[in-house]
């Protein structure tokens, strides 16, 4: 099950460049679901440069890049997504990837 991140909890206190790495996600979704996939797609990215272990960030950002046509692009950041859970101790149960 994903985690997820309300308004709320944005609220709560976090480091400065935490809080920005979230909303820049978050927002990246809600561009998404927009249909302002460029715009989504620079918040992914913008969230991956604030903290270069984001795997929700790599994964949301690999999702656009497969609906573009970019599937190797899209199999980077998938990798990516896997190697930052990985690495936080997340355990994948044989996930595919591109």
């Amino acid at each position: 099950m994903n985690k997820v991140i309300t308004k709320k909890k944005l609220q709560q206190p976090f480091k400065p460049e935490v809080r920005n790495q979230i909303i820049h996600n978050v927002l990246g979704v809600e561009k998404a679901d927009k249909g302002k996939y460029k715009d989504a797609f620079e918040s992914f990215t913008r969230a991956i440069e604030l903290n270069p272990k984001d795997a929700d960030a790599y994964f949301n950002r690999a999702t656009l890049k497969v609906s573009s046509g970019d599937l190797k692009g899209a199999s980077r950041d998938f990798k990516m997504s896997e190697n930052c859970h990985r690495d936080s101790g997340f355990k994948f149960v044989k996930y595919p990837l591109l």
